[in-house]
């Protein structure tokens, strides 16, 4: 089963949603919080799966805060105001729900909730991927030889260990959606790397075990701090 927590600081929202949730048995509820600071912190210590999230907690606004939280599930955005649907797919959400809830809406969320997270549990278990490299031809890529990905045009340059490359016709924001995303991460728009072969980093470039040397795009500086402070030591 999924688990999920809440954040609303509506109850007559707080309820709808919980009602609607309910009817569906693969998920279910570890928590619910009407403020940020309080989920933050159950975060922290829990692990959870997903999380349903209005945008607008008090004065507070949860996409600015959602990318500086050291623990991010998966998350489902709900709010009474369309205007944010935009900004809160740059925080990858899995979806935007506009406020009165339709259960039609939030069925849709529901499907493709349980198709990612299913599908990073499977990945967690395989250490291999198959990739299409023509017509009828499938190359094996095991995830620890995977170096770094860079697109090209429509298609994607992979990079592997020993100087090899594989080409695909494929789209760099769905080949991320396809790998383990505690070791692959985007840190430009042209680039996925597997942080397992960084050598050196910063906030401007990445320098990879194979010599490569990649650029941080300026919006990406939040998963550098992300990987820094997820690997980091001080001693």
């Amino acid at each position: 089963m999924i688990s999920y927590v809440i954040l609303e600081d509506e109850i007559s929202d707080l309820e709808t949603l919980r009602a609607y949730l309910k009817t569906d048995a693969r998920f279910f509820e570890r928590g619910a919080f009407d403020c940020i600071t309080k989920m933050d912190a159950f975060l922290k210590d829990q692990k959870i799966d997903l999380v349903f999230a209005d945008i607008k907690i008090g004065e507070t606004n949860l996409i600015n805060h959602w990318t500086k939280m050291s623990k991010r599930p998966e998350l489902i955005l709900i709010s009474s105001y369309p205007q944010y649907a935009l900004p809160a797919f740059a925080t990858e959400a899995l979806h935007f729900i506009t406020k009165p809830i339709k259960p039609e809406i939030l069925c849709t969320a529901l499907e493709r909730a349980h198709r990612k997270i299913q599908l990073n549990i499977t990945q967690k278990e395989l250490n291999f991927f198959f990739v299409q490299s023509g017509k009828n031809k499938f190359n094996r890529v095991a995830f620890d030889e995977l170096i770094c990905i860079e697109a090209d045009g429509e298609y994607l340059r992979i990079q592997l260990t020993e100087n090899r490359e594989i080409l695909v016709f494929k789209r760099l924001k769905s080949m991320l959606s396809e790998l383990p995303a505690a070791y692959f991460k985007q840190i430009h728009r042209s680039y996925i790397i597997n942080i397992n072969h960084i050598d050196a980093i910063d906030f401007h470039e990445v320098q990879l075990m194979n010599k490569h040397i990649l650029a941080v795009g300026k919006t990406y500086k939040s998963v550098i701090q992300e990987i820094l402070s997820s690997n980091t030591t001080t001693l």
